[in-house]
């Protein structure tokens, strides 16, 4: 099994600052058409936003949608296995690196402010605690723009709105903060071996439409833990895809779709 540069494989594998453990994590299958998804009652903030998730794949080389909305898909893998950022009202980021270890967990974190004075810290992604810097397409919003992924006020997770570009893999720690624009450090931090682990999140401010979906009851994959209560409907997914133990924290051992043999189909998350 190869693990991720700067990913964490097995347990806590070291200690950092925290000993913060994940319990669970939402398996989403593609071939269940699965996803999350909320009509909010009013916009969030239109200039400034931070996603956050830790994400382990299924199938490669697929489109999938992780944030989407209407408008805007904020955070998408492509079919390269890139990871995408459409956002004001184009494709603003497309990295250069491909995403392709279904036997890791990455850690993904987009943080928008278009208010910044330099174009390219208005749009800023990481991965594992690093900023991604090497794009084939870069482009950053004018000043003080408004975003248009509130413009109806629809948002789905595990899924491109509109499409059949569907998450195949596992999320968990999916986390919403409106209005603030924050970097990995509120989400995650190096252990002694150099290694980035989860941080609690649950003493962040989520703002209005703010939310942070752990999967930890299986019966309401959905619910939001913050105090914002923004619970998601759940669309394709059971009480089966709680998948308890496979998490950031505990990675479970699974079949590497890069080097399996054709004739094998995989499924369930591998």
């Amino acid at each position: 099994m190869v693990f991720q540069n700067n990913v964490l494989a097995g347990g806590a594998g070291g200690s950092g600052t925290t000993t913060y453990a994940i319990d669970q994590s939402i398996r989403f299958n593609d071939d269940d058409n699965a996803y999350m998804y909320k009509a909010f009652s009013g916009a969030g903030d239109l200039q400034k936003a931070t996603m956050s998730c830790w994400l382990k794949m299924g199938n490669i080389s697929t489109n999938k949608g992780i944030f989407t909305f209407i408008s805007d898909k904020p955070l998408e893998l492509d079919s390269n296995n890139n990871l995408k950022v459409h956002a004001f009202g184009s494709n603003r980021l497309i990295t250069d690196r491909e995403f392709r270890d279904p036997s890791a967990w990455y850690h993904f974190v987009l943080s928008i402010d278009s208010t910044q004075a330099v174009s390219s810290e208005r749009i800023r992604l990481y991965v594992n605690g690093q900023r991604e810097t090497s794009f084939s397409t870069e482009s950053y919003p004018s000043q003080n723009t408004n975003g248009s992924w509130w413009s109806s006020n629809y948002f789905q997770i595990g899924r491109t709105y509109g499409t059949s570009n569907y998450m195949d893999g596992y999320l968990a720690e999916i986390v919403y903060i409106d209005g603030t624009a924050l970097d990995p450090s509120s989400f995650g931090e190096y252990n002694s071996s150099n290694i980035w682990i989860p941080k609690d999140v649950s003493g962040l401010t989520f703002g209005t439409n703010g939310f942070h979906i752990k999967g930890e009851d299986s019966a309401d994959l959905g619910n939001d833990s913050s105090s914002n209560n923004n619970d998601f409907t759940t669309s394709g997914l059971a009480s089966h895809d709680q998948m308890v133990g496979e998490s950031p924290t505990n990675n479970f051992a699974v079949t590497n779709a890069v080097n399996s043999h054709p004739n094998v189909a995989l499924s369930e998350g591998n």
